[in-house]
């Protein structure tokens, strides 16, 4: 550490004037013992010096406004006191591309810890740079190796939009067979064929008709469903963009609806699309959308036809007050 050094090379200093107008033993001593200081210190400072380990540990995932914080331990089984160590947290935002750095300083018996921003959804990549251990009296540095960590992503938290979409348009005008079968309130009839389960097999009704009647499970004929949002606006819009998109998903997921999900990259202004059949692609679709680079002049997807989409729903967050 510089300080460290500045204050030794002040030290010495003082002791070679004090040696040169004090000609004795003891000023000779006191001259030999300084100079050899950091020689003995560095000798000492060796077998703790190479058995530091440090570890790491964090959550790769919390949802938003949830405390998180990294906390470093150190794995070492030497004897003599750990000496001073220190290294840099840097927390890269992905959707924003800011950039914060912690410096952290530790020494032999303290634990370390690091709050990380967890006040707005996003993909946050951590990394630990900068290692260095120093010898006993601060004088000489060594890099230390570092962990690895995890990306942090801060999941939204679902939420209804203030003005609810129209629900009455899935009510369904016709019905084809459910594929792979499985459970339905809604039956057809039809004549038994090979390869049919013979569960599914009405047998009053074959009876009476002298056939194999078969009870083929149906679900609704729906067209296309889609859902359109803007990769743009302040963090607190896009928190309540991500919200309102994870509620509609879940809320057409529960209807047994798959749909569609658009939006314009800010990279290329091209419209991007995703298919949600479940809640693991919901949640791979949020990833991808929190680990985009947000651009100014982003054009908006609002005011973009889509002929093809039978039932379309827009996402829009609410405008922050303009400060008074």
């Amino acid at each position: 550490m510089l300080k460290n050094r500045l204050l030794y090379f002040a030290v010495l200093a003082g002791i070679v004037v004090f040696y040169i107008y004090y000609i004795a033993w003891f000023s000779w001593f006191l001259l030999l013992l300084t100079l050899c200081m950091p020689i003995l210190s560095l000798f000492v400072s060796l077998p703790a010096v190479k058995n530091l380990r440090l570890s790491a540990q964090m959550p790769d995932h919390c949802e938003r406004g949830t405390p998180a914080a990294v906390r470093f331990s150190r794995m070492d089984r030497c004897w003599l006191p750990t000496p001073l160590y220190s290294f840099r947290l840097v927390v890269l935002d992905c959707m924003s591309g800011e950039e914060s750095v912690h410096k952290i300083l530790l020494s032999d018996g303290q634990a370390g810890e690091a709050a990380l921003p967890t006040e707005h959804c996003g993909v946050f990549i951590c990394q630990l740079k900068k290692g260095c251990v120093y010898d006993y009296l601060g004088l000489f540095a060594f890099r230390l190796k570092l962990p690895d960590l995890p990306e942090l992503q801060i999941e939204p938290k679902p939420s209804a939009p203030e003005q609810l979409p129209n629900l009455s348009q899935f009510q369904s005008r016709s019905y084809r067979p459910k594929r792979g079968g499985g459970f339905s309130e809604i039956h057809d009839m039809r004549e038994y064929q090979p390869g049919d389960s013979m569960r599914d097999i009405h047998w009053k009704l074959s009876v009476k008709t002298d056939k194999l009647i078969v009870r083929e499970a149906q679900e609704p004929n729906r067209g296309m469903v889609l859902l359109t949002l803007d990769l743009a606006g302040t963090k607190l819009q896009m928190d309540q963009t991500l919200d309102m998109l994870c509620w509609l998903s879940v809320w057409l997921l529960r209807h047994e609806v798959i749909h569609s999900v658009c939006w314009m990259d800010p990279g290329s202004f091209e419209p991007m699309g995703a298919v949600i059949g479940g809640e693991a692609d919901l949640k791979d679709l949020i990833h991808t959308l929190m680990k985009t680079r947000l651009k100014e002049n982003t054009p908006s997807i609002a005011d973009r036809p889509f002929p093809h989409a039978d039932w379309r729903y827009h996402i829009r967050p609410v405008r922050e007050a303009s400060p008074s």
